[in-house]
């Protein structure tokens, strides 16, 4: 029981140490460490615990910030059983009378639209924005393996509506921004980056025609007024081949019919989104935009 190739998540239980991995856009999967992790805890304590708020997030699993550290486990507990205290374990009294609760990869966990309520007191309003647009994404090219749309904006907003906890003006800033079709939380953060800059709210994930009706490509964000595309391009966009191939024939198209494309890679936007910004208002105001 003291050996190398076991973890030690709470006092009394040992786990198989499992290499870390993230989820994918083929196959959104709650990772594997943070499984063990929850399956450890009820053993732990006995019975089978409610996980909210951001071990809640992770389970689904939504887009959370990279820079949040491993933090404890969230779970709810139903007054009038009290909440059990553990190291490791954050619990909460779930107080909302219309928090729902199911099942995920064999874990009870609360339904999204509370998950969004709760992480409203925790995460910031562009983040924020990243989940809601996530957890209403039905993907154009449906996966066996993605099984969203989780809700829709409608059922969201209708929950944030009634939502009285705290957190709950961040919660309405927030769902009256998501929108349908944002397909990774860096579109959803560039998006809210220009229009927090006073710049138009662009289109999401459109298609792009040409003169004749014949179909370009797909473009992360569009203002079709001004004839600007802003591309984000992230890690996969680099790493694979086809990818890459297939994107740069598809951005050749778009300028070959008259678009202007920005193109945007994930170093040079979380180094420095102020630059970001000011590359697509001078791509508008290039093509006539006067604010």
């Amino acid at each position: 029981m003291r050996g190398a190739d076991l973890d030690r998540p709470f006092r009394g239980v040992r786990v198989p140490k499992v290499t870390p991995s993230a989820p994918t856009p083929a196959s959104p999967a709650a990772p594997p460490a943070l499984l063990a992790r929850c399956v450890a805890l009820a053993v732990a304590l006995g019975g089978d615990p409610i996980f909210t708020h951001l071990t809640a997030a992770r389970l689904w699993p939504v887009p959370l910030p990279p820079d949040l550290v491993e933090e404890d486990l969230h779970i709810g507990v139903v007054p009038p059983a009290r909440p059990p205290r553990r190291r490791g374990v954050h619990a909460h009294k779930l107080l909302d009378p219309r928090a729902l609760v199911g099942r995920r990869h064999g874990c009870r966990i609360v339904d999204p639209a509370t998950m969004f309520c709760q992480l409203a007191s925790v995460l910031p309003l562009a983040d924020l924005i990243a989940v809601g647009d996530a957890l209403i994404h039905a993907p154009v090219y449906p996966n066996p393996l993605d099984d969203r749309p989780w809700l829709t904006q409608a059922e969201l907003a209708e929950r944030v509506a009634v939502f009285r906890g705290r957190g709950k003006a961040v919660a309405a800033r927030a769902v009256a921004r998501i929108r349908p079709g944002v397909e990774s939380r860096p579109e959803s953060l560039v998006r809210v980056a220009v229009v927090d800059a006073g710049l138009p709210e662009p289109e999401v994930n459109v298609s792009i025609t040409g003169s004749r009706g014949e179909f370009l490509g797909r473009a992360d964000l569009v203002y079709r007024r001004w004839r600007v595309i802003v591309e984000y391009d992230g890690d996969q966009h680099r790493t694979d081949t086809r990818q890459f191939d297939r994107d740069v024939r598809r951005l050749e198209r778009f300028a070959a019919h008259g678009w202007t494309v920005v193109r945007i890679t994930g170093r040079a936007f979380f180094g420095d989104r102020a630059a970001t910004v000011a590359r697509v208002r001078h791509a508008l105001i290039a093509a006539g935009w006067r604010g």
